[in-house]
């Protein structure tokens, strides 16, 4: 039995090393056509299934912004999300929360379930090394507007690609509260209880990868930048040399 128990280890682990080394090579074959995230991101979904891919991908993600440098400059006019809505000293009200509440109820746990206790530790460990990771992300990955497309990342939670053509009208985000729970709304906003500066109005609807890597239609963006004036007016001269070039 110890030697059937034996082999079925090893063959599983010839499987992982096997798999280890395609994806490997598979990642080498890509070359420079992106960036070491995008890259990532092509190879795991080339070659798992896509709830396995999109949850590697999460993760890696978030160690990669926990622990890199700074990301290299990328084309296009970029726009700050998270200065105006103060984010970072919301971010530091919360991790001391969540550390003066780790520490409590480490010690009330303990009493009743030691292993319950450091459960409740390594959970809360996660959720901080979480939050700073997607803050260093906030601030690595800004909204980005080029002649083609605006780009809009939420840190490392959920992003989209809104081609400039597809875009008919901008407006102010006064009606986010009445649709925030709608499907076809894409939230780029830190805090939902902040009210949006502009929102999209799509031509046509577009797709969008979700949280369980399934696609998700998506009619209407709502979008908060820190320097709305500059966004606005980049955007619709963007909008009206894609209408000049149709022409």
């Amino acid at each position: 039995m110890k030697s059937i128990i034996i082999l079925v280890e090893l063959v599983l682990l010839s499987f992982l090393v096997f798999r280890l080394f395609k994806l490997y090579r598979n990642y080498k074959n890509l070359g420079d056509s992106g960036t070491f995230l995008e890259k990532v991101g092509m190879v795991l979904n080339r070659s798992l299934p896509k709830p396995v891919s999109t949850l590697l991908i999460r993760e890696i993600t978030m160690f990669y912004y926990l622990l890199a440098g700074e990301s290299p400059k990328e084309a296009g006019e970029s726009f700050t999300y998270h200065k105006e809505a103060g984010y970072k000293a919301i971010l530091i009200a919360l991790l001391s929360v969540i550390l003066l509440e780790s520490a409590g109820l480490f010690f009330l746990l303990h009493q009743w379930s030691p292993i319950l206790s450091w459960i409740h530790i390594a959970l809360n460990i996660y959720g901080v090394l979480y939050l700073i990771s997607d803050y260093r992300a906030i601030k690595q990955r800004p909204i980005l507007l080029t002649d083609e497309q605006l780009r809009i990342r939420l840190g490392s939670r959920r992003e989209i690609e809104v081609p400039i053509r597809m875009i008919d009208t901008v407006n102010s985000g006064n009606s986010f509260m009445e649709e925030k729970k709608n499907k076809t709304v894409f939230k780029a906003v830190l805090l939902e209880t902040e009210m949006p500066h502009f929102e999209l109005c799509l031509k046509e609807p577009i797709y969008m990868i979700n949280l369980l890597g399934k696609p998700q239609v998506i009619e209407k963006v709502y979008v908060t930048v820190d320097d709305r004036e500059r966004f606005h007016q980049s955007l619709l001269r963007k909008m009206e040399s894609g209408k000049s070039v149709l022409r």
